[in-house]
């Protein structure tokens, strides 16, 4: 074949010429134009055409079909050998229908009766839910129209052809307390209180609505989208969550699944009660409180995963604080709404905020007010109460920081107590009167003025120091101590290790635990803080650094700091003129320990009393304290040696004596040698 032939053959054909129009004329004349889809192609598209497509088929429903009460749309049903057409959907068309669906739906989340179109399909969850209210209508409509009557009946009859064997097991299983996997859904009516146990604790959700799909590791399950009421620190407001339910074969136990209607509960009464119990725990809670905890704590590690703690003592409760320092698992909620979209259909209570103007009662139980100096403590006080319904969704958790454990942490209400404090921890401390009423005198006045005493720049110079210089176990922590027992405020302690040696992190660090303290009230324990105090010199640059942010950080701090040393020869010159006062702590004499041992043998001695409820049949007589105080041991010592020796007389089941003490002292010896006991003194002391 010649080679013109072939292009000539290979040519496309040329494209039909467009009509082409005036620009002016564009989009000018009056009126519509109508197009038309043609048939598709293999790909599925259609072309447009200006004739109607021959094929078009009369609409169904016109003139003729509006005159009925409904319409009931029918699809053919395949590889089902008891039935060939199945019901599709139902078109209510009467008013008067419409008007026993309106009682009949009442509540019924996202079903709107009162729409021109009424329309129902899928499997007809509302319906179906609310078909024994359907039945108790028709026996009302028994007194009253005769036509409103027929139209309820008929669609009644329609249902119950259609779901005969749905409504009838349903039915059958609820009486028997079974349910199956398929039929889960029929127990599980939008805004159901639905009952469930998370780590350990009872909780009531309120339901929003139910699927079947699968988990993460493609297990069916049937799921529940629920949501709580949960503190955000500025309000109460919704969380919403999801429970699943694993699929299981059979009939199972409704009470045994992992969610389930309140109202197969056993106890159903008693739970309700101890719920709003809780609420009313996370309802005094909002704001910031200084209490006492024992139980378990839990946060979210890098990965997700939680990630559980043992406390025992001291925290504060703070839900903008969890927020502020633990950004990534911030607590977010939506606004609890108003009447009328906030509903439950458990026995017809509607959960709803009252109008404002009831304020909450705020307070600590004791102490100090903690009122965050955030602004946010005026604003809590204006929360309208929650209801007893409300009370029952609340949850079961608090957020606040664990002292002892330096973390932030999810904590249960129900492990919250309040504080016990030491009333007698600062008469017990040995030192001066003078001394012991200037630091008291001191520290509590600054609390209550800190903000009087500003410098030149504004925001500086609020806070003040406490410099206590003294060998180790003489005091010098159990003064700080106290004197946060005696102000009923908290005691943050922390170490050079906590705040890390990084001069990077360390400014971060340091203005995050300031921050916490003058939020909460807390006075400041920086125990053993040489390496901040020490003199800078030319080779250490990297804590050069460390003294450098310390020193600059400590001006803009607003509260109590309290820094211990060992060492007052090489000190820092900036640091002396920021401190504002210093106070010398020597060597225990005599007279001191005999104090210290009083003191713990008298702290022993009623704790003995208060769980024998009698005295120790040998206490430790005055002349033995005053043998005991001759040895040269420190105040830690002298509480570790009584420990030991009580645990020692545990073991014997015998009430601690001095033989106790003398055993221990024999088997510790090398720790005190040290201190240059001559034997012949130890001999004097025990003999």
């Amino acid at each position: 074949m010649p080679l013109e032939s072939a292009e000539q053959n290979t040519t496309k054909p040329a494209k039909p010429k467009e009509d082409k129009l005036d620009p002016k004329l564009v989009g000018m004349s009056v009126g519509v134009k109508n197009l038309y889809a043609g048939k598709e192609d293999r790909r599925g598209r259609f072309q447009w055409q200006e004739t109607i497509p021959e094929d078009l088929v009369p609409p169904a429903e016109n003139a003729e079909t509006q005159k009925w009460a409904f319409i009931a749309r029918y699809i053919k049903v395949y590889g089902d050998p008891r039935r060939t057409l199945a019901l599709h959907s139902i078109v209510i068309q009467s008013p008067l229908l419409k008007k026993v669906l309106q009682d009949v739906l009442a509540d019924y989340p996202n079903v709107t009766v009162g729409l021109q179109r009424l329309e129902f399909s899928g499997k007809f969850e509302c319906l179906i839910h609310r078909f024994p209210e359907l039945d108790s209508k028709i026996e009302k409509l028994q007194h009253e129209t005769e036509l409103s009557l027929k139209h309820t009946q008929i669609l009644r009859d329609l249902l119950f052809d259609e779901f005969q064997v749905l409504i009838e097991s349903s039915r059958d299983m609820k009486a028997q307390g079974v349910m199956t996997y398929e039929a889960l859904w029929t127990i599980f009516e939008p805004g159901t209180l639905v009952y469930a146990r998370e780590e350990g604790q009872d909780r009531v959700f309120n339901m929003l609505s139910s699927k079947y799909g699968v988990d993460k590791d493609d297990k069916p399950v049937f799921s529940l989208k629920i949501r709580f009421i949960d503190f955000d620190g500025t309000k109460f407001g919704w969380t919403v969550a999801r429970i699943n339910i694993p699929e299981f074969q059979g009939t199972c136990p409704i009470a045994s699944l992992a969610a389930y209607p309140v109202e197969y509960h056993s106890d159903e009464a008693n739970l309700l009660k101890t719920l709003i119990k809780r609420g009313s725990a996370v309802e005094s809670l909002v704001g910031t409180h200084y209490r006492a905890y024992d139980g378990i704590g839990h946060k979210l590690d890098m990965y997700g995963q939680k990630e559980r703690h043992s406390v025992k003592g001291r925290i504060i409760v703070d839900a903008v604080g969890w927020n502020r320092y633990m950004p990534n698992q911030a607590i977010y909620t939506s606004t609890l709404g108003s009447k009328g979209t906030d509903r439950t259909t458990h026995n017809s209570r509607a959960l709803f905020l009252p109008t404002f103007g009831e304020s909450l009662e705020e307070g600590i139980g004791g102490g100090m007010p903690l009122d965050g100096h955030f602004g946010e403590g005026d604003d809590l006080k204006k929360l309208p109460p929650l209801t007893d319904e409300q009370k029952i969704l609340c949850t079961h958790l608090i957020r606040g920081y664990a002292l002892k454990e330096k973390m932030w942490l999810n904590l249960f209400v129900g492990s919250v107590q309040d504080v016990s404090f030491n009333k007698e921890a600062f008469d017990s401390l040995v030192l001066p009167e003078d001394t012991k009423e200037l630091i008291l005198g001191f520290t509590c006045t600054q609390q209550a003025t800190r903000i009087a005493y500003d410098d030149v720049i504004q925001g500086k110079g609020r806070g003040i120091i406490l410099l206590l210089c003294g060998p180790p176990g003489v005091g010098k922590t159990l003064t700080a101590e106290s004197v946060a027992e005696h102000m009923q405020v908290p005691l943050f302690v922390m170490s050079a290790g906590d705040l890390g040696m990084d001069s990077k992190h360390i400014e971060a660090r340091l203005l995050s635990v300031l921050g916490m303290c003058t939020r909460w009230n807390a006075i400041l324990l920086l125990d053993e803080a040489d390496i901040f105090l020490e003199e800078r010199s030319r080779h250490e640059v990297e804590r050069n650094k460390l003294v450098s942010i310390f020193l600059r950080v400590l001006e803009y701090h607003e509260g109590i700091m309290f820094l211990t040393t060992n060492r007052v020869s090489t000190f820092d010159p900036a640091f002396q003129s920021r401190i504002h006062i210093s106070i010398d702590y020597p060597e225990l004499s005599p007279d001191s320990r005999r104090k210290i041992w009083e003191n713990f043998l008298s702290r022993h001695n009623d704790a003995q009393a208060a769980a024998r409820l009698t005295q120790p049949r040998n206490p430790i007589s005055k002349q033995e304290i005053r043998q005991l105080s001759l040895l040269k041991i420190n105040g830690r010592q002298i509480k570790n040696m009584l420990k030991t020796a009580q645990l020692l007389a545990n073991h014997k089941a015998e009430p601690l004596a001095h033989k106790h003490i003398k055993t221990v002292l024999d088997a510790t010896q090398h720790l005190h040698n040290a201190n240059k006991v001559t034997e012949d003194a130890r001999s004097s002391i025990f003999n």
